[in-house]
């Protein structure tokens, strides 16, 4: 839930960043995007420490949920994909 909150807390801040350059001062677009995308990473990493740091542990956590336990299926899938690799790699004697 905090990547969510982070994540429309910077968009927020490119927005307000970029409409206000582009429409209001009539910059061009890529320059417009380009410093509304600066200085939304700039605020988000000084000013909302926290939050950042909480939203990488959430996707941390996000991703240590993959099971490594595996399956006796699994386990018998990846021996026999090794044993064919190693078979692949033996060197074969030319002269034969």
């Amino acid at each position: 839930m905090q990547l969510l909150k982070y994540t429309v807390l910077r968009l927020g801040i490119f927005l307000v960043v970029f409409l206000g350059l582009f429409l209001g001062l009539k910059w061009p677009v890529f320059i417009a995007g380009l410093i509304g995308l600066i200085v939304a990473f700039a605020v988000s990493y000084l000013f909302f420490n926290k939050l950042r740091i909480s939203a990488g542990q959430d996707v941390s956590k996000a991703f240590s949920k993959t099971s490594s336990n595996k399956t006796k299926k699994q386990l018998d899938d990846e021996a026999v994909e090794d044993a064919y690799d190693d078979a692949q790699r033996k060197p074969t004697d030319p002269t034969a």
